[in-house]
């Protein structure tokens, strides 16, 4: 008889944390940063909507399974879809993300920055680290920019440019400071120092405390149809801006 009941309360353990609510979900998360919007099915399969204190939102569906021990995360808004799986570790996990992004999916973000894309990024997959100290990237990446229309603001002047396709080649210059060097489309030696031939077009860092960093080139002017007085060669950083997200 005592064999019995151990066995029923055992089953019963077992279904309850296989029931756990998809809303626990919330313990896991920096609420200062994502927000979980309604979240449906269960701790382990589920789906919600997630939002960010930078504007963006996106419908998510996670998936675990004991075959397979890790995490399949998938998230989706408008053209947008990225994929992402995770495996984890003592005090850390291991991703690979992959997917393409739409311009209009980041559009409340670059609104901040009177800043407005067309087109469409594709991510190649890249590998991270994810620990208490933040996500770490173990080797380069690629981001590819299809080019398209750009409407930007600058004192209180509207400017328009018709761009072409760019690459971002993503690395990790010190340990959570990430960098991505901008390139036309297909051309390498995108790590060449600022005013060397095939330096970046525009170098972008995401620094300690959420600052960013920004070094334009002339030659990124020259592609963004602004007006610029120098004769400074198209490989020269013009300016070099730090603002918060």
């Amino acid at each position: 008889m005592k064999r019995g009941a151990w066995i029923l309360i055992g089953f019963a353990l077992i279904w309850v944390v296989a029931n756990l609510p998809a809303s626990l979900v919330r313990y896991f998360l920096d609420e200062s940063q994502v927000t979980l919007v309604a979240p449906q099915g269960t701790l382990w399969n589920g789906s919600a909507t997630l939002a960010t204190n930078l504007g963006l939102t996106a419908s998510c569906a996670w998936q675990t399974s004991i075959w397979q021990p890790g995490l399949t995360l998938r998230l989706r808004h408008a053209e947008s879809d990225l994929r992402a799986r995770a495996q984890f570790g003592l005090g850390q996990a291991k991703v690979t993300l992959s997917g393409s992004v739409a311009a209009r999916s980041l559009q409340p973000l670059l609104q901040r920055y009177d800043l407005f894309l067309t087109g469409g990024f594709e991510l190649a997959e890249s590998y991270w680290t994810v620990h208490p100290g933040g996500p770490q990237l173990d080797q380069p990446g690629t981001i590819q920019w299809s080019g398209g229309n750009v409407r930007y603001i600058l004192a209180n002047k509207l400017y328009t440019a018709q761009m072409p396709p760019l690459d971002a080649h993503i690395s990790s210059r010190q340990p959570e400071q990430l960098q991505a060097a901008v390139v036309p489309a297909g051309q390498r030696h995108a790590t060449a120092p600022p005013g060397a031939p095939n330096s970046p077009l525009l170098v972008l860092r995401l620094m300690p405390g959420g600052s960013v960093y920004v070094g334009v080139s002339r030659g990124l002017l020259r592609l963004a149809n602004f007006p610029w007085q120098g004769n400074e060669a198209d490989s020269q950083l013009i300016f070099e801006v730090e603002r918060s997200l």
